[in-house]
């Protein structure tokens, strides 16, 4: 089924990889943008240059949700409506749609013009509600923010028309940098016009500091870095330079690894970075592959972020082409090939481990560890993974000195960092805040207070997964240790705010929905336990529950959070867990006004298994 032009593409794409198998999802979306779906006898097709059993390229597909496994309208509709989005009127405009439409989830138009689906988080929680829109048969594909009824008619009659509109956004979305300008480096330059591009980029000062750092050895860099205390801003926080210096002497080759796939609902900095100053990224890999001597480097970036792809792969080769990528960078005898490999929809792969499995073409599953990626990771080689707000740092660092960076901040947690603030507040977006600023400054102080002043009922601080805390945190310092000893924690830094008059349990179903549907399946109490748990609050939420479904979810979560093989099954349970504990009498009160009288759903017919005594295996079954 294949052309022979996209035969040829394929091939390309495999020379790229230091294993031909990495090409694998790209390979499928070479195959889906030419088809428009991938039937069986496209992947069976893309099985033989592989090399592979044609059921392996069947699983990696199966796992992927951006890859189609049957046809879709011309335009495919994703809404968000995931929390941060729910809390700005996400589902009326999904009720809107559907309407407008004729459709519902999971349906296309009569005409073939439309399908429409719900759509697990999209990195845009500052302008929700929001869709993603993607064009079958190219590699085109949009957001729209911001939404209203009005709007959205007028973007399905721009779509009808043919036109074809660019992927860019403008402007840049909100973000907020004029409230700590002393602090003002990773956004400093993206409200400027052409911010992104390499002309911009130099006459800003960028790119002196790459050459500094390859004067340097190695160990000098590792030692800055680690001296500076960068913690890394992907959600675990672990300081960047002393995750470098785990890995083993002289053992090569060595990879670097940037965590793109910025999946975490209320999480949406690392896409301003990387649409609107992808070289302040691109220096900072520069500076972290001289660290830890790596020729190659791959940003893993999520599939749905493909105008942010669009301007990576621009920037890499405007750096190739002044010599400050490829061979012998900046005059050198280094060499250092940068490849932007996109996700194909899977939240998992933000996990370290199910990424690497994943950039190597296979499913997202997640390893265990020990070994770590600095031993052992990539191709079975040390690698480092670091997220892209961690590398941007790493460049201003380098630039001005451990010493400076460390004037700001905590002991433990020095320096700045980029706060995505959602939910409803007046002021939604990136702020770019030195660590230990309160919720308080944060939410009243620059993000001008809550919708409709209204009072904050929770306050989730670190993204979604992250335990609620209550508004009599406020005064506590958006940091780690602080919000580690209030009871929850920074994750990746994504804050959204829940005011009173929102219903807990509808927000507590919706997480658990989230995290349902990106379970990576591999172990039982994650893969069977969120699902269990997301039925019992549709039960209470429909009017079905009782007063014992709270203890079972209480007592259930325990065993998910600690049984569960990597960090995923914690964080699918952690919302739930803190809104039982702070809600609970909300919950009480909700499931005694729609169900007073306690009666329990009844339950289907189960067989009844009778010792064996002789009889036929057919008669040892009653319904």
């Amino acid at each position: 089924m294949l052309s022979d032009t996209a035969r040829s593409e394929i091939q390309a794409l495999m020379g790229r990889y230091p294993q031909p198998r990495s090409a694998i999802l790209p390979a499928l979306y070479v195959a889906q943008r030419e088809i428009g779906w991938l039937p069986t006898e496209a992947m069976d097709e893309i099985a033989t240059l592989f090399g592979m059993e044609p059921m392996e390229v069947y699983a990696i597909a199966g796992f992927y949700n951006m890859l189609y496994k049957e046809p879709k309208g011309r335009y495919h509709i994703e809404i968000c409506t995931n929390v941060p989005c729910k809390l700005r009127g996400a589902d009326k405009m999904a009720e809107h749609l559907q309407k407008r439409l004729g459709v519902g989830f999971g349906e296309t138009t009569e005409d073939g013009q439309f399908t429409l689906d719900h759509m697990e988080c999209l990195g845009s929680c500052a302008t929700g509600p929001m869709f993603f829109v993607r064009r079958s048969g190219s590699d085109w594909g949009r957001y729209y923010e911001d939404l209203t009824p009005e709007r959205i008619d007028a973007i399905l009659e721009d779509l009808l028309s043919g036109e074809d509109w660019p992927m860019e956004r403008s402007p840049a979305g909100p973000y907020h940098h004029d409230h700590h300008p002393e602090t003002n480096f990773l956004l400093a330059r993206i409200d400027k016009p052409d911010s992104h591009t390499i002309e911009s980029y130099l006459a800003d000062g960028g790119y002196q500091t790459a050459p500094k750092v390859l004067a340097m050895s190695p160990q000098e860099v590792i030692d800055e870095v680690k001296k500076a205390g960068v913690r890394g801003r992907g959600g675990a926080g672990f300081p960047a330079g002393v995750k470098w210096g785990f890995i083993p002497k002289d053992l090569y080759p060595r990879y670097l690894v940037v965590n793109a796939d910025e999946s975490e609902p209320g999480t949406f900095k690392d896409r301003l970075i990387i649409e609107y100053d992808p070289h302040e990224l691109l220096e900072g890999i520069i500076c972290t592959a001289w660290a830890i001597q790596a020729h190659y480097a791959f940003i893993y970036i999520r599939g749905e972020y493909m105008f942010g792809a669009q301007r990576l792969n621009q920037a890499i080769a405007e750096a190739k082409a002044r010599g400050f990528l490829g061979k012998h960078i900046f005059g050198t005898d280094f060499d250092l090939e940068v490849i932007v490999h996109r996700g194909a929809g899977a939240y998992i792969c933000g996990e370290e481990t199910a990424l690497l499995s994943s950039l190597e073409g296979y499913r997202g599953h997640p390893r265990l560890k020990p070994p770590f990626p600095a031993v052992a990771g990539l191709y079975a080689k040390p690698t480092i993974v670091n997220n892209v707000e961690t590398i941007s740092h790493v460049r201003h660092v380098l630039e001005h000195g451990a010493d400076w960076y460390r004037q700001w901040g905590t002991e433990r947690s020095p320096g700045f960092q980029l706060i995505c603030l959602s939910g409803q507040v007046k002021k939604p977006g990136v702020y770019e805040i030195p660590y230990g600023t309160t919720f308080r400054e944060l939410i009243y102080d620059m993000a001008g207070g809550t919708v409709d002043d209204r009072p904050i009922k929770s306050i989730i601080p670190g993204g979604l997964s992250m335990p609620h805390i209550l508004p009599d945190k406020l005064d506590i310092g958006i940091d780690f240790e602080s919000l580690q000893q209030a009871g929850s924690l920074l994750g990746s830094g994504g804050v959204i705010v829940i005011c009173e008059g929102e219903n807990i349990v509808p927000i507590t179903r919706r997480t658990l929905g989230f995290y349902r549907e990106e379970s990576c399946g591999k172990c039982s109490p994650c893969r069977e336990g969120v699902g269990w748990m997301e039925k019992i609050l549709k039960r209470v939420e429909a009017g079905q529950g009782t007063l014992s479904d709270l203890d079972t979810m209480e007592r259930v979560t325990k065993y998910i959070e600690q049984q569960s093989f990597c960090p995923f099954g914690p964080a699918a349970v952690w919302g739930l867990q803190s809104t039982l504990r702070h809600f609970r009498s909300e919950f009480e009160a909700y499931i005694l006004e729609t169900n007073p009288d306690q009666e329990k759903p009844s339950l289907p017919a189960r067989p009844i298994y009778r010792p064996y005594v002789g009889e036929p295996l057919e008669n040892m079954l009653d319904d």
